[in-house]
């Protein structure tokens, strides 16, 4: 078997809605594997949107194998929409919220040319299926979306699911027989999916997993199943408001506590992060940031990639490269990300945990904050270890007269360095880069007209 990082997302959500109470809805599935395969789920980035009308579950996974081995099963409770989305939406939300820290400001001059000043100004603005029985296990729906064949089950005996999944070449580990037997007696269906044979990708695409009502839970007891002794889970949850883990333990790290090193030129914000997932036995949720956000702001950006560097770059083709067809996906995703939400009171909070085997027996729940202030992503350092660099030189500029007579400075005020990205393993910055590319090719290029 060819082996190799992949990137492979699936994900379900469970609802129960009440007239007043927000009930939890579980989402997040398990990968079953052919037996004689040696794959190992490393790592997950999860969105969940909830809203009044609908909730809808993202979940990306990386993962070490071939797709087309990969089978998985997700809890779901009753019937959900299933549809396909982009790598886009995780790298844009993983730009925009994730922890920046700064060296502390320096007292040094910072020059400009004074012919240049109006120029300089003028930058950095910024299916249904019918319901059939086979050996005890009820297909209440049956479509094909994007490139997975999907099935929605019912079934009371677990027995009878088991030989089902096994018949349909789905392979169930044995320390996962319990957790499935757990869902089945609480009144859990389950979604199955498979890549439609002979499709020929190696790189699945994000699926999302939508329910009515106002949902916030993950049943993180599913994701054991092909996951090693860790795993780590990004998780944003977008809502009016921020969000909080209600049944696992929640913490942030405080900024007068992070040293800048200016040897390494980095800070000892990581260190920080994983003396408290060690503190907390790898049980606890960091609270990386939590910030207003604007969901018009967003679907632009997201467009913007569909109309400047066309459908296959920004992940919403449909394999037969129309435009329009892929505009018309990326501004439907958006419509259900947003769903039954007031643009102003939108906020997305951004938690980070490196669960062990042990955490993986509950499910996470998530909730209203009790603070709901926001917590921002910018760590601005006050203190530092190492050699301080010296200020830099003022630089060479000139009168524009053609003389070369030398700099024409104007001292503006304190310098405060470069903002280091702490890495969470996923690589946020591919759309930044497509952005870029984007915008350089709309001068070059005329916009295609959407009709």
């Amino acid at each position: 078997m060819k082996s190799m990082h992949k990137w492979m997302v699936a994900m379900g959500v469970a609802t129960t809605a009440m007239a007043w109470h927000v009930a939890p809805a579980e989402a997040c599935g398990g990968c079953f594997v052919p037996p004689e395969e040696s794959t190992v789920v490393t790592g997950h980035r999860m969105v969940l949107s909830v809203g009044m009308e609908q909730s809808t579950l993202y979940d990306q996974i990386e993962y070490s194998g071939d797709p087309a081995d990969f089978a998985w099963v997700l809890p779901i409770r009753g019937q959900v929409d299933i549809g396909v989305s982009s790598d886009l939406v995780f790298n844009q939300l993983g730009f925009d919220t994730g922890v920046q820290v700064a060296p502390p400001p320096q007292d040094c001059p910072v020059y400009t040319c004074n012919d240049r000043n109006a120029e300089d100004a003028s930058f950095g603005a910024t299916g249904a299926g019918g319901a059939s029985g086979e050996g005890g296990v009820n297909v209440i729906a049956q479509e094909v979306v994007g490139p997975y064949e999907t099935v929605q089950l019912e079934a009371t005996d677990p027995n009878a699911l088991y030989d089902w999944l096994a018949s349909h070449s789905y392979s169930i580990p044995a320390e996962i027989e319990p957790i499935i037997d757990d869902y089945l007696a609480e009144g859990f269906n389950f979604l199955a999916m498979k890549l439609v044979p002979g499709v020929g990708i190696d790189r699945m695409a994000p699926v999302r997993i939508t329910t009515p009502g106002a949902q916030a839970a993950l049943p993180l007891r599913m994701v054991a199943a092909g996951t090693g002794a860790f795993t780590t889970v990004s998780l944003w949850v977008i809502g009016e408001g921020r969000y909080q883990p209600q049944n696992f333990p929640a913490f942030e790290i405080p900024a007068e506590g992070v040293i800048w090193n200016y040897d390494s030129n980095d800070s000892n914000y990581t260190e920080l992060r994983q003396q408290a997932y060690d503190a907390s036995n790898n049980y606890g949720w960091l609270v990386e940031s939590s910030i207003q956000y604007y969901p018009d702001a967003f679907r632009s950006q997201i467009l913007n990639v569909v109309d400047f560097n066309g459908p296959e770059q920004s992940g919403y083709d449909d394999g037969t490269g129309d435009w329009q067809a892929a505009y018309d996906a990326a501004n439907e995703d958006m419509d259900v990300l947003f769903a039954g939400m007031n643009a102003a009171d939108v906020k997305v909070t951004r938690l980070r945990a490196e669960l062990g085997r042990p955490a993986l027996a509950k499910d996470l729940v998530v909730e209203a904050a009790d603070d709901q202030s926001d917590v921002s992503p910018f760590i601005q350092t006050t203190k530092w270890v190492g050699s301080q660099p010296a200020c830099p030189p003022p630089p060479a500029c000139y009168d524009g007269s053609g003389s070369g007579d030398g700099p024409i400075g104007e001292r503006l005020g304190s310098g405060d360095g470069c903002a280091v990205s702490e890495d969470d393993g996923f690589d946020d910055s591919s759309l930044v880069s497509a952005l870029l590319v984007g915008l350089g090719l709309a001068a070059t290029r005329r916009r295609r007209r959407r009709r």
